[in-house]
């Protein structure tokens, strides 16, 4: 696509993206993971790279959710338009927060404005306007237009600007030092591997393969809306691609009767993995993969195993470990998770990010740590001071 010179709009948009350097550094790292993804796609099918920032404009790369007729994910597809696209929408998964899955739809509906219209800024402009309103104002012409004559198109300020604006972050990443930017690097978790699995795999094994934490699994798979993968399907996870070959020959030497449901237990008394092994008919090499302890090792009481099967089935060598109490819900009040900023927060909520700031007593450099609680408004004057928040800064 054109480069930084390719209208004042761009190179002004430019200059505002480079004002907060170290927040458009930080944003392009913590979108790194996803941003991959779709760069991996977008070098598949020979697309500009440009369009690697697409879901930069549409959402900072935050798979934001929605309820009813409102666009949803990195990508802001609409239900219509997913669903059009081949993207499943159900009260458990959501496809269009699938990184892949929605990449994949936003990939096809770029490609299909290319042919259509014969020029990728008005793919762009498609993509942000509609199809068929960028149509009714082209025709069936494919006469490769000045940037003055697509500016002349007669269409919403916001798709000029959706425009300027890829152009913008693309012009800025392709030369940082212009514009006093210092670009982060990829680490090497960042890289992720989708996995097609026959059948529904646990989250908490799937994350035990993963060396991650469920929370981080669910991160990377934000289009299951709950804990588990829908019985209808899809059977696919992100996760990191260096785990991938683990995650595969470890579930090959399982039943996929035995994917679906694991617990965490704590011995009572000293006992081998073996025992476990022998007694679920499973592969001994699988749970010693799966729990990272030798198979023949005396393991001390309390140490916690994760064994086939579902919770409650205490016995005189094992006891249930209850999942993590999730934080008390109070009104008006809302816990970090991961992947959250307060950007995206604010956006979720409908409220500003200065207000969240205000009503948390945190300032623009606070990094969010994982279960801070943050009000979503003004504190009650009359509520004494309490306040549910810790606004120190910390780690993230």
């Amino acid at each position: 696509m054109p480069g930084c010179e390719y209208s004042p709009a761009v190179q002004h948009w430019a200059h505002l993206y480079a004002q907060g350097a170290n927040q458009f550094s930080a944003s392009l790292s913590e979108a790194m993971p996803y941003l991959l993804v779709v760069l991996d796609q977008l070098e598949q099918r020979d697309l500009p790279g440009e369009f690697a920032f697409l879901p930069y404009i549409e959402s900072t790369y935050t798979p934001l959710a929605s309820s009813g007729d409102r666009a949803a994910g990195i990508w802001q597809l609409m239900p219509d338009t997913a669903r059009e696209a081949g993207l499943r929408i159900t009260s458990d998964y959501d496809g269009r927060l699938d990184i892949s899955a929605s990449t994949t739809a936003a990939m096809d509906l770029l490609q299909r404005y290319q042919q259509e219209f014969g020029d990728w800024r008005l793919a762009n402009m498609a993509f942000n306007a509609g199809e068929y309103g960028i149509k009714q104002l082209v025709g069936d012409s494919k006469t490769t237009r000045s940037a003055k004559e697509l500016s002349r198109l007669r269409v919403h300020q916001g798709t000029h600007d959706h425009l300027a604006k890829l152009l913008a972050v693309a012009c800025v990443v392709s030369d940082p030092q212009r514009f006093h930017v210092e670009l982060p690097d990829p680490d090497p978790d960042d890289t992720l591997a989708l996995i097609e699995f026959p059948a529904p795999v646990d989250l908490d094994l799937a994350a035990h393969l993963a060396k991650i934490d469920e929370q981080h699994l669910r991160h990377l798979n934000p289009g299951l809306l709950h804990a588990r993968m829908p019985a209808e399907g899809p059977f696919h996870l992100l996760v990191p691609a260096s785990r991938r070959l683990v995650i595969e020959q470890t579930l090959g030497k399982l039943p996929q009767y035995a994917w679906r449901e694991w617990h965490e237990v704590s011995l009572k008394q000293p006992e081998t993995l073996s025992l476990f092994a022998s007694a679920n008919d499973l592969d001994l090499s699988a749970l010693v993969a799966i729990n990272g302890v030798a198979g023949d090792a005396s393991l001390a009481p309390g140490t916690r195993l994760l064994l086939p099967g579902r919770a409650g089935a205490n016995s005189e060598l094992v006891q249930d470990l209850a999942p993590p109490a999730l934080p008390e819900t109070t009104p008006g009040v809302v816990s970090v998770h991961a992947g959250d900023t307060l950007w995206s927060i604010a956006r979720h909520y409908g409220v500003r990010v200065d207000d969240l700031l205000r009503w948390n007593g945190l300032s623009r450099t606070t990094m969010l740590r994982l279960g801070l609680r943050l009000r979503l408004s003004a504190p009650d004057a009359n509520a004494g001071g309490t306040s549910t928040t810790a606004a120190a800064p910390a780690a993230r």
